[in-house]
């Protein structure tokens, strides 16, 4: 017979199930990565055309996160954290280099790292390690 100790671990594990699964990431294949520097402000940049698989499923990620944060990743590199507004349904992302850069690196080494490692990862926050 089950001590009532088993019980309250099940209950507690249960319990974290639900978020545990709701936990996702998905890798996006990118066609073109490249630096520049945005025109009205002067800030680095880091223009990326996606493959037309990887639109789509962009777009099923974020379609049910609009209101919610999510991340974007290359080589292990935060590059961008932010509060969905709509679904992101388009061929292409612009990403602006915080105050700090890019995590130290620059936009020409986020966009070759993009290109040589084969893409970014978008995730729930703080899910990624």
């Amino acid at each position: 017979m089950p001590s009532l100790r088993h019980y309250a671990c099940a209950v507690a594990l249960a319990a974290a199930l639900p978020f545990a699964a709701h936990a996702e990431s998905v890798v996006l294949q990118a066609a073109q990565a490249t630096a520049g520097a945005d025109p009205h402000t002067n800030a680095r940049v880091v223009d990326i055309q996606l493959k037309p698989e990887s639109r789509k499923a962009l777009a099923d990620f974020t379609r049910d996160r609009v209101g919610k944060r999510i991340q974007l990743r290359s080589g292990g590199v935060l590059l961008s954290s932010a509060t969905l507004m709509s679904p992101l349904e388009g061929d292409s992302l612009r990403i602006t280099a915080g105050e700090h850069g890019f995590a130290g690196k620059t936009a020409d080494e986020i966009a070759q790292g993009i290109m040589k490692e084969g893409g970014l990862t978008v995730d729930d926050e703080n899910t990624a390690k």
